[in-house]
């Protein structure tokens, strides 16, 4: 969320241990057309400890990528308002360095988790 430009959830938002639970930010109305129920599904948020043992919510590595396509086609659809318009141009290039580096390597770079793999 942060290298989205969301860096916490609004007030009043809740985490639930199962279920989706779409960010807010993909929510909103002019949104819901490039939203499909694969990307609802993936929202299932996945309950973890932050190295500093704090309780953290995330979601599978491949949620990302969908946000970012659900971008890229509203930013081509033309619907984007201003404030998507700097999520979406964020996405653009989260997307390239996903396709560069690939999700998974990516994310196991930034929680340093390659460290603690099983080999």
């Amino acid at each position: 969320m942060v290298g989205l430009g969301r860096m916490r959830p609004p007030k009043g938002r809740q985490y639930y241990r199962s279920g989706a639970n779409l960010p807010a930010f993909l929510r909103v109305q002019n949104l819901k057309p490039f939203i499909g129920e694969e990307l609802v599904m993936m929202a299932n948020q996945i309950e973890f400890r932050t190295k500093q043992g704090f309780k953290a919510f995330g979601y599978a590595a491949n949620f990302l990528p969908e946000v970012c396509d659900v971008f890229a086609r509203a930013q081509r659809a033309g619907v984007l308002k201003a404030v998507q318009r700097n999520i979406a141009r964020r996405a653009g290039i989260i997307a390239e360095q996903l396709q560069r580096s690939g999700t998974t390597c990516l994310i196991d770079k930034a929680t340093s988790y390659r460290e603690t793999r099983e080999v």
